[in-house]
């Protein structure tokens, strides 16, 4: 039987996608404004792009801002990312100063979840992601190819070495050249699901992998990201019009 987990919405992991919308201000007062207003919206989880934040260099403003976003979204679940350099995101310190981050959100009782680049910690991955357990908090691994995408068994090999590691879900992003390498990613996310024990979150980046984020139904993907304002990643569609589509699919 498949892991699941509440959310405040739903149950993480069921048959319908979660809607996960990212916070992505660069200042703390616009941060927390931003947290208000995700409080009344219809959706399962709200995630803190911390590399984006302007002191995102100091992790006591950085632990400060996590409380008043975990304040302010009440009874919603939130997710903390802090997305390197490498894949894709704005942090650029070192990889000691990204696990000291991403283990003081966990310490911090505000993180519900933390998003980890498993890959990126090679041996030390897989006691990464029990540390922050340690803590109650819920592991995202996660991978991003924002070049291509792997073939459907590197795919699904990625997604099966997660939950190997121990993460409490599998999180991979990739970015299409062709239509055919949507449909891989698809596929790749099927296969998994129905093999993996935890939950898979899948997507195919850009406007050609639009269709992904809105076919976790069919495909297994635990979570959509849509965009409650500025968009964190290529593709992602407006929050409203993803709860329309979900709601027909």
């Amino acid at each position: 039987m498949k892991k699941t987990w509440l959310t405040a919405e739903d149950t993480f992991g069921k048959v319908r996608p979660g809607i996960c919308v990212p916070i992505v201000e660069t200042e703390q007062e616009k941060i927390w404004q931003e947290a208000e207003r995700i409080r009344s919206l219809s959706v399962d989880l709200a995630e803190w792009r911390a590399d984006f934040y302007e002191r995102a260099d100091s992790p006591e403003d950085v632990i400060m801002t996590l409380q008043g976003i975990k304040e302010r979204l009440g009874e919603k679940r939130l997710l903390f990312t802090c997305r390197t350099a490498a894949e894709g995101g704005q942090y650029t310190a070192d990889q000691k100063a990204y696990l000291r981050l991403c283990q003081a959100a966990a310490a911090s009782g505000c993180a519900d979840m933390v998003d980890l680049e498993v890959f990126r910690l090679g041996e030390h991955a897989s006691s990464a992601i029990r540390l922050l357990q340690l803590h109650g908090c819920r592991v995202i691994a996660s991978s991003h190819d924002f070049e291509s995408t792997p073939s459907v068994e590197d795919m699904r090999n990625r997604l099966l070495s997660m939950e190997e590691l121990g993460a409490d879900a599998a999180k991979l992003a990739v970015m299409p050249c062709e239509e055919q390498e949507v449909l891989n990613l698809m596929q790749a996310t099927l296969q998994a699901d129905r093999e993996m024990r935890i939950p898979v979150i899948t997507m195919s980046m850009g406007e050609l992998g639009a269709v992904s984020r809105m076919s976790g139904r069919l495909t297994g993907s635990a979570v959509t990201f849509a965009s409650a304002g500025t968009a964190s990643a290529p593709g992602q569609i407006p929050v409203e019009k993803m709860s329309e589509l979900l709601e027909i699919l």
